[in-house]
C-alpha cells in the first residue's frame, strides 16, 4: 500500500448533516477519515475515526487539521435555514471561512478537493445569501487544487431539515403554508445519493474541474411536496399559498426567534427552480437515486 493510500480524508463540517453522514459512509468502506469540528469534545465519531480541531474562521487552526491528509471533502457551512447568528455571519463563515480552508490546503498539499455547494449557485448581489455561497465555490476554483463541487437540490432522509420544518408545521397547523405560492419546483434528493456522489467525486478524475447540479429522480412543486408529506402523516391540512411578499414580512417578524421556521435566506433560495436534468446523477455519477415520493410512502417520516 503506498503513502498516498494511507493518508485520511478530511471532512469538514463533520458533525453537521451531509457531513455526518459522510464520515459514517467512508469510515464504514474502511477509508482512513480525519473528522474536523470546532469542539471535538461534543462531537461523538464513528469509531476508527480521528477528530482534530479546526474553525474555518481561525486560519491558525487549520494547519494542524489538514496536515499530512490526501483529499479534503468541506461541507462546512451555515446553510440559509439558519439564522444568521451575527450580521456578515453567512459571508464570514461561508465565503471567508473558505478561503482560509483552501489557503491552508494549499500548505498542506491537498490533492482533491470535493466541496458541497448547492443546485442553481450564481453571481448575486453583496450582502445576499447566494453571494455568499457563490464566494465559497470561487474560492475553490480559484485555489490551484484539483477540485468537484457537488450541487445537489434540497435533501431529503434521516431528518433532512427541509422536509422536517414542513412535517412539524403540519402537525401542530391546521394551515400549512406553501411558499412562494407553492409553484417553485425543486428535486428532492436522498441524502445517501448524495453520500454516493461524494463518494465517486473522491476517485473519479474525470469530473475534477467542474461543478455538477444533482437531483433527484422527479420533480416536484412545494405544493406537491407538502401534499406528499400530509398523505404519508395521514394528516388533513389546508394548503395555502403564500406569497413571497407576505412570506418576507413573516421572515422578517419571526427573526427574534432563535431557530426561526423561515428565514430570508432561505426565501432567497426559493426565489426560483431548484431544478437540473432528471438524469443528472445517472449521467455523471452512473447510478439511480431514489425518488422522493416512493422514498415517502415506503419509509414515511420517522427517517
Amino acid at each position: 500500500m503506498n503513502q498516498e493510500s494511507n493518508q485520511p480524508i478530511v471532512v469538514t463540517g463533520a458533525n453537521g448533516f451531509i457531513g455526518s453522514h459522510v464520515v459514517r459512509r467512508l469510515a464504514e468502506s474502511g477509508r482512513a477519515v480525519r473528522a474536523m469540528v470546532r469542539r471535538p469534545s461534543e462531537y461523538r465519531a464513528p469509531q476508527g475515526v480521528e477528530v482534530v480541531q479546526g474553525d474555518v474562521t481561525s486560519p491558525q487552526t487549520l494547519g494542524a487539521a489538514l496536515g499530512g491528509a490526501g483529499e479534503m471533502v468541506h461541507a462546512a457551512a451555515i446553510t440559509a435555514n439558519t439564522k444568521e447568528p451575527y450580521k456578515g455571519a453567512y459571508r464570514q463563515i461561508n465565503e471567508v471561512g473558505t478561503a482560509n480552508l483552501v489557503a491552508a490546503a494549499v500548505e498542506a498539499g491537498i490533492r482533491r478537493v470535493v466541496m458541497v455547494s448547492g443546485l442553481g449557485t450564481v453571481p448575486a448581489p453583496e450582502g445576499s445569501y447566494m453571494a455568499t455561497r457563490w464566494g465559497m465555490e470561487e474560492a475553490v476554483r480559484k485555489s490551484g487544487i484539483p477540485y468537484v463541487i457537488v450541487q445537489p437540490s434540497v435533501l431529503f432522509g434521516d431528518g433532512a431539515e427541509f422536509v422536517a420544518a414542513l412535517a412539524r408545521i403540519a402537525s401542530i397547523s391546521p394551515v400549512v403554508p406553501a411558499m412562494t405560492g407553492g409553484h417553485t419546483r425543486f428535486q428532492p434528493i436522498w441524502i445517501e445519493d448524495v453520500v454516493s456522489v461524494i463518494e465517486k467525486a473522491l476517485g473519479d478524475d474525470q469530473l475534477l474541474g467542474r461543478e455538477v447540479a444533482i437531483g433527484g429522480s422527479e420533480y416536484a412543486t412545494f405544493r406537491q411536496i407538502v401534499e406528499t408529506i400530509l398523505e404519508v402523516s395521514g394528516k388533513k391540512r389546508l394548503v395555502v399559498p403564500l406569497p413571497v411578499g407576505v412570506a418576507k414580512v413573516q421572515a422578517a417578524l419571526l427573526s427574534f426567534l432563535p431557530k426561526p421556521p423561515l428565514t430570508p435566506a432561505t426565501l432567497e433560495l426559493f426565489s426560483f427552480d431548484n431544478t437540473t436534468d432528471l438524469d443528472a446523477v445517472e449521467k455523471n455519477f452512473g447510478f439511480r437515486p431514489r425518488g422522493f415520493t416512493e422514498y415517502l410512502r415506503a419509509e414515511g417520516l420517522r427517517n
